[in-house]
């Protein structure tokens, strides 16, 4: 990845919005270029905030999990996306793990060089308050989900969420451009396997989500839609 590359990649960020000439100079000079095979940790749950990553191409997990092994899985973060924000505030443990999905493309920045950024460019923060709202309100609707919804909207949910952003139109319906493990999905939606299984397996069975050439495919989105009902 060359130098204009890397430039024109931070220079997109929403976090970088605006910056002067001078900061994105510093920025460029500062980032690390890594190529991170699938499934690898870029950090784990209790490391220290050290360093911040840039998705140039790829896709991110971030998760939660206990020390019994259970893991939920919070966003999935792509390209363009920038992470690992709370290094600015201390390098305490991080409260979250990160971890890729498919090979990807990432940019590394070590937190103090944002920190003095931040000193000669303070319009940094008010990106990163901007960034902040947003990720906190579909963090809220998530938790909404979780806290007050059945498994099976729950999975619906998490579903239709995966459509509107990998979903493909064919003429069966709407496909999904990635692989999504039913294990996956018992991670995204705070359930068993076995469970999943069965909510999978009824949709099968009634014709609403099959699978096609090992991709979900959605027959209808307005009945999937449906689905997502809270308790009584």
């Amino acid at each position: 990845m060359d130098r204009q590359a890397i430039r024109d990649f931070i220079a997109a960020s929403s976090w970088f919005d605006s910056a002067p000439e001078d900061v994105l100079d510093k920025l460029v000079d500062a980032a690390t270029y890594k190529l991170v095979p699938a499934d690898s940790s870029l950090w784990a749950m209790g490391e220290g905030n050290t360093e911040l990553f840039g998705v140039v191409s790829g896709r991110v997990r971030m998760h939660v999990s206990s020390t019994m092994g259970q893991e939920f899985v919070l966003v999935d973060r792509e390209q363009g996306a920038w992470l690992g924000e709370a290094a600015l505030k201390d390098d305490l443990g991080r409260a979250i793990g990160a971890q890729t999905q498919t090979q990807s493309e990432v940019l590394i920045i070590h937190r103090q060089v944002l920190l003095e950024v931040g000193k000669v460019w303070p319009l940094l923060y008010r990106n990163l308050f901007l960034h902040s709202v947003t990720t906190s309100r579909g963090l809220y609707v998530l938790l909404t989900g979780m806290l007050f919804y059945p498994l099976q909207a729950r999975v619906a949910g998490r579903l239709l969420d995966l459509a509107r952003e990998h979903g493909q139109s064919v003429d069966e319906g709407i496909v999904l451009d990635m692989k999504v493990s039913q294990n996956d999905f018992a991670r995204l939606a705070m359930g068993s396997r076995q469970r999943v299984n069965r909510i999978f397996r009824s949709w099968d069975k009634s014709g609403l989500v099959v699978t096609r050439d090992d991709r979900l495919l959605i027959r209808d989105l307005a009945l999937l839609e449906e689905e997502v009902e809270p308790f009584e």
